[in-house]
């Protein structure tokens, strides 16, 4: 696992950016898990600006979530409805090439065992972007997550699920209350991806990175499953480190 330290929010958004550009270039087919949150919003505006600048070829990318809500959160995807604002609308990715959870199906269990078939029939995660919670969680693999898990629904703590209502511009784009329950990529899922790319901002983050880059390795630190990852990289900024 490499960490990759920029002076701030502006760079590491450059930096995210720039990186799914030079993976889109040399994999036009690449496929890819996206996040949803704070973090990946500068991302996705920076991407969009580059854009306009040099444009790059995205409608043969493959795009899949990390996780998802699940109702009574929006039906049609809380976290899919920020990837589709702020990439899908102007990136032109070919609709049959997206890959949201559907939420809105009777059987959960079901719908993610599809969705680890939709993986495999793909070839694989070629990259998987993430954000990292402030209880170190990965998607919406929670501490006490087995690193073994795959795509599956999962509870949400109180605390994430206060984190996410604190961040204004989703719950305003968004009708309705949060979710308890989300699904999610699992631990095993996600460290089969070819890469894994972690972005973290802010001195709120900055246990939670430390204990992802030095604290203990088990299920109490879910990223912690990423120490072991043979192509993993944590970008993060200044306010992050300490």
């Amino acid at each position: 696992m490499r960490l990759v330290v920029v002076p701030d929010a502006e760079a590491l958004a450059e930096t995210a950016a720039t990186l799914v550009r030079d993976r889109v270039r040399a994999n036009p087919e690449l496929v890819m898990a996206v996040p949803a949150g704070r973090t990946p919003r500068r991302m996705y505006e920076r991407l969009r600006d580059l854009q306009a600048e040099a444009p790059v070829e995205f409608s043969r990318m493959r795009v899949l979530c990390v996780d998802e809500l699940c109702p009574p959160a929006a039906a049609d995807g809380y976290f899919w409805s920020q990837v589709r604002r702020e990439f899908l609308s102007w990136a032109a990715v070919k609709p049959e090439h997206c890959h949201p959870f559907r939420v809105d199906v009777a059987d959960l269990d079901a719908m993610c065992r599809d969705y680890e078939e939709t993986i495999a029939r793909l070839g694989g995660l070629d990259l998987v972007m993430l954000g990292l919670g402030p209880n170190a969680h990965l998607a919406s693999n929670e501490p006490g997550a087995a690193f073994e898990s795959v795509t599956r629904p999962v509870r949400l703590l109180e605390e994430s699920v206060i984190y996410m209502a604190s961040d204004g511009p989703n719950v305003a784009a968004n009708s309705g209350p949060l979710a308890e329950r989300a699904v999610t990529l699992g631990l095993a899922t996600i460290a089969r991806a070819r890469e894994v790319v972690v972005i973290v901002s802010g001195a709120g983050k900055r246990q939670a990175l430390r204990r992802l880059t030095d604290g203990p390795v088990g299920p109490d630190v879910p990223a912690s499953v990423l120490r072991s990852h043979a192509c993993c990289t944590v970008l993060a900024d200044r306010d992050a480190t300490g």
